[in-house]
């Protein structure tokens, strides 16, 4: 994926490159004429012996071209960029789909239109942080708002730029031509994290979006339910908060390995077991001695009920996407 101009792949992307190569070819064009005319008269008229300066009082035609080529330049230019503009701020003609989007430092989260697909099983609605996901050819209306600081949305190679203001609403469209991963950057900066206020957008063929809509809901659902809220409140109060750390927790154990982001891990006790699904978890959990005889970690007798909860919990725990600090 190369520099936006080159490698438009956005009807807005597409739009801007339009207008950037006309004026840019043209500048190039003006630049030859004016410099070579300056280099021209510089080399003819220079003084030399035996030359007497002459003084002329000025050439009308040629002034006559170097207003009216001008003028011609500039309400073309104008004109050709009013269209483009009412093109890239049209966000409703169209739109198929509305995200909201809200700035808040240095992240983005995107709430999910309020349609049954996107439903969840406590009756909200999909929202998620780190990733925006798209179906390809599909213009998307985004609603900008922002939490504290004016951000900045932006995908180059997709195109349109737009500030999320606090207390504010803004809007804009995005649309992709091609399935795939796009990396964009807030560009307004707003503090000490803003380097790191990127923006992921991930593209998916339409036939594969419901798919995606599915998985994640999944996610969505385990997140908020009241199994992984049990789980956390247990996880907290039982031995394993003395021996694992999970950052953000009172967890701050240095004996095991820690856990903050274990669901994004290759594997658990000690490579054993891969990958770290529901059942590998619940296998560990429920026996360590019998998976990996001489380990540290005892076993807690706990109920099936329990298990399920610290699962749950534990598969909420992974690495950002697009983190403002590495993963370890």
């Amino acid at each position: 994926m190369g520099p936006w101009p080159n490698d438009p792949l956005g009807p807005q992307a597409r739009a801007a490159a339009d207008i950037y190569w006309i004026m840019f070819i043209a500048a190039v064009i003006v630049l030859v004429i004016v410099d070579g005319g300056l280099i021209f008269a510089g080399f003819k008229f220079r003084a030399r012996p035996g030359h007497t300066a002459k003084q002329f009082h000025g050439h009308n035609l040629l002034e006559l071209v170097w207003t009216i080529v001008p003028t011609i330049m500039v309400i073309s230019f104008s004109v050709l960029s009013f269209e483009k503009l009412n093109f890239m701020n049209d966000t409703r003609t169209n739109a198929e789909m509305t995200i909201k989007v809200e700035g808040t430092q240095w992240t983005w989260v995107y709430s999910y239109p309020e349609e049954q697909r996107f439903k969840a099983a406590d009756g909200t609605y999909l929202q998620a942080a780190e990733e925006l996901h798209i179906p390809v050819d599909t213009k998307v209306r985004l609603e900008l708002s922002s939490k504290d600081v004016i951000h900045s949305f932006w995908v180059p190679n997709i195109g349109g730029k737009k500030d999320a203001v606090p207390g504010r609403p803004t809007e804009m469209w995005i649309q992709a031509d091609r399935p795939g991963t796009y990396k964009g950057q807030c560009f307004e900066f707003c503090g000490t994290g803003h380097a790191d206020m990127l923006v992921t957008l991930v593209v998916h063929p339409k036939a594969d979006y419901a798919n995606w809509v599915t998985g994640a809901l999944v996610e969505y659902n385990r997140a908020n339910s009241e199994e992984t809220k049990r789980g956390r409140e247990l996880f907290i109060s039982l031995p394993c908060a003395g021996c694992h750390t999970i950052k953000g927790t009172r967890a701050g154990g240095k004996v095991g390995p820690e856990l903050t982001y274990v669901a994004s891990k290759p594997s658990i006790a000690g490579g054993l077991l891969s990958p770290v699904n529901e059942a590998n978890l619940t296998k560990w959990i429920q026996n360590p001695p019998a998976v990996k005889p001489g380990t540290v970690m005892p076993k807690l007798d706990l109920s099936a009920e329990q298990i399920t909860d610290l699962v749950n919990y534990l598969l909420t725990l992974k690495c950002p996407t697009n983190p403002t600090a590495k993963c370890p």
